[in-house]
């Protein structure tokens, strides 16, 4: 026990709660459906988009390990253009403070279906009523962990949510294994062909299912977020070999087993299923898991599902919440830093806390689709995000002896490519979806 205590101390830091927060419902929706519809065929990608994650993930925490004082922010005012960052946060605090309706909503959506509780097993004002004292008691159970403790209390906190989301879908995962062989051909890159959807007259496009795969980790809250996360941790010599070697054992390992847990789970549980191709949310999913688990034991499948979700939910919400404070308070050149006599930055936190929180419940939109649509909006931001990336790292104002190598800028200029791709071809159905909706 003591050596596993010691082990998880050693991973404790910004690398697992920026995993912690990508583990969360857009990447969690993508990898299940993509389960669903190609079974095991994505399993590579998953695999091959973790060193784009590991990279571009460290190098911006790297910023923050250089520049403990001077904020993401206020670097890219000070180091490319001030029209540039306040482009940024126009965009960026908006999209944020939705997203966290959306992980709100589906917080108190996983938890009532936990006991049973659907939008059609009671009427509209009854559900809207708990949801909203739902979101109410987790934003003033979200205060608490981080305002009463502050920072490493919310590190610790969001390294166990980590593990047990990882523990909750190996669990879902583990029958799949049974059916090695052909997991092991899905490590063999290829593109699935589309799957009709009988009956519908449309069909579900492998294009799109592995570009949202890929813009799951391409999270532009983690790449501005994290410097701060960084910077907040960050005491004594900055050692960048140590905090690599977090990020390998955070976003590769613990990330890339979870999302190949994941799809193995929609894979084993849901592909065979006559209908799967017409499956198409994840709260449909749970409830259908149970193939996933031995008879006996069967009706702890959806309970666990949504669980796992509960929680995904929660430490996204988190990063949201925190990145967003962070950001509003550097922009606004005021102290930024997350301490425990920082009252501004308290505040801030608190408001930014409640505001998704309050507004969730009436937003008339289901809650999975909330977060699928809204990993759409952010690939707005994610080019820019890498653009900054590269530039500064590249500044030896802002990165003195530890400007990026060319490896390193090899795999951001990756990173900015699909990015940029990701953009195009998502772009059109977020446009598309909202439209309907606000026709609707």
């Amino acid at each position: 026990m003591k050596s596993l205590f010691t082990y998880l101390s050693k991973i404790v830091g910004p690398a697992a709660v920026i995993t912690a927060g990508t583990m969360g419902a857009g990447a969690t929706s993508s990898l299940i459906l993509a389960g669903t519809w190609f079974r095991y065929d994505l399993i590579w990608l998953a695999i091959l988009i973790l060193p784009l994650f590991v990279i571009s993930v460290d190098s911006a925490s790297r910023i923050g390990l250089i520049n403990r004082d001077r904020g993401m922010f206020s670097l890219i005012r000070s180091h490319i253009h001030p029209a540039v960052a306040w482009i940024i946060i126009a965009i960026h605090v908006p999209v944020h403070i939705v997203v966290g309706m959306a992980h709100m909503s589906l917080m108190t959506s996983s938890m009532l279906a936990l006991f049973g509780y659907y939008p059609d097993a009671v009427d509209a004002a009854t559900y809207r009523f708990i949801e909203l004292g739902l979101a109410i008691s987790f934003s003033l159970a979200i205060i608490w962990l981080l305002v009463a403790e502050g920072y490493q209390r919310m590190q610790r906190v969001m390294t166990g949510c980590m593990i047990m989301m990882f523990v909750c879908f190996l669990i879902v995962a583990l029958r799949g294994f049974q059916e090695i062989s052909a997991i092991l051909l899905g490590l063999v890159p290829k593109v699935p062909a589309d799957l009709p959807v009988p009956g519908q007259g449309i069909s579900r496009d492998s294009g799109l299912s592995m570009m949202a795969i890929i813009g799951s980790v391409l999270a532009p809250g983690a790449l501005f977020g994290i410097s701060y996360l960084s910077a907040d941790n960050q005491s004594g010599p900055v050692d960048l070999k140590k905090e690599f070697q977090k990020s390998i054992v955070n976003l590769g390992i613990f990330y890339g087993g979870y999302s190949i847990f994941v799809i193995i789970a929609g894979g084993f549980a849901l592909y065979p299923l006559v209908n799967h191709a017409e499956i198409d949310s994840v709260n449909e999913a749970s409830k259908i898991l149970v193939r996933a688990f031995p008879d006996a034991i069967s009706f702890l499948a959806p309970m666990i599902f949504s669980l796992g979700m509960m929680v995904a939910a929660i430490t996204t919400y988190i990063v949201i919440v925190e990145v967003t404070s962070y950001a509003c308070l550097d922009i606004a050149k005021q102290r930024w830093h997350y301490t425990r006599d920082n009252k501004a930055f308290k505040r801030t936190l608190i408001t930014i806390i409640l505001l998704p929180a309050l507004l969730s419940p009436f937003w008339e939109f289901p809650a999975l689709a909330k977060n699928l649509l809204l990993m759409g909006v952010n690939t707005v931001v994610i080019p820019m995000a890498f653009i900054v990336l590269l530039i500064l790292l590249n500044k030896k104002a802002v990165m003195g002896e530890h400007v990026a190598s060319l490896r390193r800028n090899i795999v951001l200029a990756v990173g900015l490519l699909l990015s940029v791709s990701l953009s195009f071809i998502k772009l059109p159905d977020v446009i598309r979806i909202f439209s309907s909706n606000l026709a609707g």
